[in-house]
């Protein structure tokens, strides 16, 4: 009786190597993928804020109060200025006896907290990481008092934005970035150039 012959088959050379090749094909195509998902949600963040800044700056025509736009590393939340109540009633009531007119309203600015203009936070991987004046402004003593204070326990405020009833904004580039260093520029300016992002490669 003769003894069957075990044979072990492999892999030839030929067939690892097509594997190989197929695996670095692959791996070149998902890796340009997963850039154009990344590239993706900055540009979506940054046309979010383009959009709700326009928002914001339309409320502030429609009120008649100013709105101010205040940066973290991490979002941004949105402030109205409007007139100290409870301060002026105590001065008015000074004034009151001794006949004398209220000159100084005091005003303050106070959180805004209803949907657009609610606070925001980037998804994860998405920062802000400049708030550049980009030019003079004529109501700059408004973005001042408190640029990175925190008395609200939370990010310290980067830069703000001031959108104000006639129409006209602060002259700010707001930069956003992401994990690959992806960055997205949106330019605030008053009038006809409005408030639009900046094209790759644009000067």
């Amino acid at each position: 009786m003769k003894a069957k012959r075990l044979t072990q088959e492999g892999f030839t050379l030929l067939e690892i190597l097509l594997v190989i090749v197929m695996i670095a094909v692959t791996a070149a195509m998902v890796v340009p993928s997963i850039s154009n998902i990344s590239q993706g949600e900055i540009k979506e963040e940054s046309n979010r804020l383009r959009l709700v800044l326009s928002y914001a700056l339309e409320e502030a025509q429609l009120s008649g109060n100013p709105i101010r736009w205040r940066a973290t590393k991490d979002g941004w939340s949105f402030e109205t200025y409007i007139e100290d109540r409870k301060q002026n009633q105590q001065n008015n009531s000074q004034n009151n006896q001794n006949r004398l007119p209220d000159l100084n309203k005091k005003m303050m600015w106070q959180a805004l907290g209803e949907p657009p203009l609610e606070e925001y936070l980037l998804p994860q991987g998405i920062i802000i990481t400049q708030v550049e004046q980009a030019g003079e402004f004529f109501a700059d003593a408004l973005l001042e008092d408190d640029i990175g204070l925190d008395e609200r326990g939370k990010e310290p405020t980067i830069g703000m934005l001031l959108l104000l009833p006639d129409g006209t904004t602060s002259l700010t580039n707001v930069s956003l970035q992401d994990e690959d260093e992806n960055i997205s520029v949106l330019e605030v300016r008053p009038g006809p150039a409005g408030i639009r992002l900046k094209k790759e490669g644009e000067g």
